[in-house]
Parts: structure tokens; C-alpha cells; sequence
């Protein structure tokens, strides 16, 4: 029987990777005495602050981290060119990094040039049920539900991290809702953090799913049938509420491991009614525009940070043959045809539009869009 030592909740931090998993499940603490797994909660302490000097707790509330705090975090796998790559440990150890805000932890192997070192931790011990069994994520994912062949699907893909992405798909979901339109989002792949879901339900999308609800704290390294199953579960639960369109999002770029496995399925191209792609200047947009061809999906325009520039917009309307949209003509309903937006509701007058929303929930000037992921 393993001994299960007791866990004070008011002494510890509870990251935003562990909100699946109610509370009254994680009776103490129990060693780890095996190689860590994917999913499994671990707690630990700070010992050096680095990158990351904040932590989103499980409403997605980012606080600071000291020294000393300890937190309870996640096991799981991280790809992020423009930050860390980085893996669960292959051994026992009482080492580890905090791999990213929403509190995936694992040993960070290469970095991004310039960017601070990761904030390191102590491994104190992993969470465990009443039994002394480690917890899980994947024990308290989100259900599949009966198939509702509902909503039209918005894929937005992109050319790398920080592409544009996150701001599209918000600007499609804000610019759909506008027009009285039922928009549900989901963010398919990536590393435990909540700003682009934040932002999605500041752009009017409901519900907001992603893939912490499917049971996993990220997505780097699933097998080809797990990465599936939670993009089914994802999709199925989207669909119960009705909505008249779906966007989702697939993190980092299209040649990304698991980017390339879902668009590389067959019954994932089926689902997708419509492509957005993000890409960061004329090249990378001719180059996504001939892959995404080749998979024969539906690409409907071109978007993302290449579009902060007039000349550059021009240039990949040249190269792909696609309009090039920026995030605010998406917002104002450029895209609308191009969707299939029924002509009746062009011309409704769209409710009263405040200043635009941002990933952090902070407003900007009229029109002013700010372009995030």
C-alpha cells in the first residue's frame, strides 16, 4: 500500500492544466517512483525563477510564482519554435522546468536564442487518489457524444507559432456573432495556456473548448489515434450546442508533427468546410497555399502577419491567387461570401461594436486589431 502524505490546498498553487480534475480527487501527495507519464499531476517547488514568472491558476487567472511557492502542475510534452521544446523526464528524477504558463512541466532540451531560461522546479512528489494511485488528466476528460453532423468548420492553420492564427480565428468568430450567427471554437492542439481561448470567448464564440478537455495538458508526441479521439471529442461537443459555424485552430505550422498527422487524415480533412491560412510574409503563404492544395482542402484566403503590410498583402495575392485578408477586414465581414454567409444577412446592421478586443481582454482604438498567435 503507498503511503499517501496529505495535501494542503491552501498551500499550494493549482496551475490551469489541472482544471479538469476536481479537487476532492486529489487526496496527497505519493512518491514518484516510476518514470513520469504523460497527464499525471505532479507537485512541485520553485527553486529559480526564469521565463515564466507567473502562473494561470485553474479559472485561467495568470498570478506571480516566487521561490519557495509550490505548485501543482502537469507532466506533458512542449513544441514551440519561438520558445522551448521540451519533454516529460525518461527517468525518476527530482528535477524539472516549467515548460509554460498554464503548468506543463518537463525538461526543456533547446530554446529559442535570447529567451530567459525556464523557471526550475524541485520535484516534490506526484498526486494521488485515495488509493495512493497517481492522478491523471486523462481520467477526467470531456465525453463523446452522438455524432451532430451541425456547424460548418473553420480550420485555421498557419505557417509557424506566431503566425496569426489566434487573431483570425477570433476575427472570424467576432465577425460571424456580429451578425447573430452561433460560433463554437476549440483550439485542437498545443501547450496548456489560456489567452487564445480567453480571447475566442471575447470574440463572442460559445463554448470554447480545447484539448485540456480531452484529458491532455498538450498534445506534442500523441499517437496519430489519441491525437483523433480528442479532436473527436472536441468536435462532438461543439456540435451538441448547434452552432452555424465551428472554428478551430491547430497550433505551431502546418509541417508541425501533429499539424501534419490531422491534415494527413482522411476523416479529418472530411469534417473541414473551409481554410484559413496565417502566414507570416508572401512566401510562406504561396508555399502553405500549395501544400494545403495538395491535401485538397478547402483554402479560402490568405491572412495573418504578413498583412501589417499593403505591399506584402498584394504580393501574396499575386503569388497564391487568394484574397489576402487582414484581421480587420475579417471583423468588418470581408470573409463573408467566402463562408457562405447567407446574402440576407449581409446587410443586417451589426450590434453596436465596441473598440476591438484583444487576446488579454484589453481594448485598443477603433479598427485597431492586434495580431496574436
Amino acid at each position: 500500500m503507498v503511503k499517501i502524505q496529505s495535501l494542503d490546498p491552501h498551500n499550494h498553487r493549482y496551475s490551469l492544466a489541472t482544471r479538469r480534475v476536481p479537487l476532492e480527487a486529489m487526496a496527497g501527495l505519493v512518491p514518484l517512483a516510476k518514470r513520469p507519464q504523460l497527464g499525471q499531476l505532479v507537485v512541485t517547488e520553485v527553486v529559480k525563477l526564469g521565463r515564466n514568472d507567473s502562473l494561470e491558476d485553474r479559472a485561467g487567472l495568470s498570478t506571480r510564482i516566487f521561490v519557495g511557492d509550490r505548485l501543482v502542475g502537469v507532466f506533458g510534452n512542449r513544441y514551440a519554435t519561438h520558445q522551448y521544446e521540451g519533454y516529460i523526464p525518461n527517468r525518476t528524477t527530482t528535477k524539472c522546468d516549467l515548460l509554460s504558463v498554464g503548468g506543463v512541466c518537463g525538461r526543456v532540451v533547446s530554446q529559442y536564442v535570447g529567451l530567459r531560461s525556464p523557471t526550475r522546479l524541485r520535484i516534490v512528489g506526484l498526486v494521488g487518489d485515495r488509493n495512493g494511485r497517481p492522478v491523471n488528466t486523462r481520467g477526467f476528460a470531456i465525453e463523446q457524444l452522438a455524432d451532430e453532423p451541425t456547424g460548418q468548420v473553420i480550420l485555421v492553420l498557419g505557417a509557424s507559432m506566431n503566425a496569426g492564427k489566434t487573431t483570425v480565428a477570433g476575427m472570424l468568430s467576432r465577425a460571424l456573432t456580429r451578425q447573430g450567427l452561433r460560433v463554437a471554437a476549440a483550439k485542437v492542439t498545443g501547450t496548456a495556456a489560456g489567452k487564445d481561448m480567453r480571447f475566442y470567448a471575447s470574440c463572442g464564440a460559445r463554448p470554447v473548448l480545447d484539448f485540456i478537455d480531452a484529458g491532455y495538458p498538450s498534445t506534442y508526441l500523441l499517437d496519430p489515434e489519441d491525437l483523433m479521439r480528442a479532436t473527436r471529442v472536441l468536435l462532438s461537443q461543439l456540435r451538441a450546442t448547434r452552432p452555424d459555424y465551428i472554428v478551430l485552430e491547430v497550433a505551431d505550422g502546418i509541417f508541425q508533427r501533429e499539424t501534419a498527422m490531422l491534415l494527413g487524415s482522411e476523416e479529418f480533412r472530411a469534417e473541414i468546410g473551409h481554410v484559413f491560412f496565417a502566414a507570416n510574409d508572401s512566401l510562406s503563404a504561396e508555399s502553405g497555399a500549395r501544400h494545403i492544395r495538395n491535401w485538397d482542402l478547402p483554402l479560402r484566403a490568405v491572412s495573418g502577419m504578413l498583412t501589417k503590410s499593403p505591399l506584402a498583402q498584394r504580393e501574396a495575392e499575386e503569388a497564391t491567387g487568394l484574397p489576402c485578408l487582414s484581421p480587420t477586414q475579417i471583423e468588418d465581414g470581408a470573409a463573408f461570401e467566402l463562408l457562405g454567409v447567407p446574402r440576407a444577412l449581409h446587410g443586417r446592421a451589426p450590434r453596436a461594436r465596441p473598440r476591438a478586443a484583444t487576446r488579454n481582454g484589453t481594448v485598443h482604438r477603433e479598427h485597431a486589431v492586434h495580431l496574436v498567435g
